[in-house]
């Protein structure tokens, strides 16, 4: 009987210890990433939000035959309206209090004309949290380029 006694598998204390120590380590690493990866994501889809509301005034333009214009609000948050100038009707709106604008080549408006060429081609630096995205209008095709600075 003395001999299934000794011969009892299982963890020690101190072993039970260390892996505890050793998951609470990738724990923390994990859960320490996460609020960058969410930040990171909600970043990269603002703008292609606002990306994509800049192809629809090309592309509205285009359509309608008419002049459309991007223009942005003084506000320090990112905000604009795209603008049928034809009907003076707004195509869309855009709001984001916590992304800004850090820079931008544009004086207030990227306008389209009635081919949904740009009439200038420039670029503008978005921030949101620690993100920061360089946005860029090209003169003549107005393809629409987007990169992570």
């Amino acid at each position: 009987m003395n001999r299934f006694i000794t011969h009892d598998k299982g963890f020690t204390l101190i072993e039970q210890l260390l892996i505890l120590l050793v998951l609470s380590i990738l724990l923390s690493v994990v859960v320490g990433k996460v609020p960058t990866v969410l930040e990171s994501v909600e970043a990269k889809r603002q703008v292609n939000i606002i990306k994509q509301d800049i192809q629809l005034a090309s592309y509205t333009a285009f359509v309608k035959k008419a002049r459309v214009n991007v223009e942005f609000d003084d506000s320090p948050n990112i905000s604009y309206h795209v603008i049928n100038q034809q009907d003076a009707r707004i195509v869309t709106t855009y709001q984001h209090k916590k992304g800004i604008i850090k820079q931008s080549t544009f004086q207030q408006t990227i306008q389209f004309n009635a081919n949904g060429h740009p009439s200038s081609g420039g670029s503008l630096i978005f921030q949101f949290g620690r993100q920061i995205y360089k946005l860029t209008v090209y003169l003549g095709s107005g393809r629409i380029h987007v990169q992570k600075q």
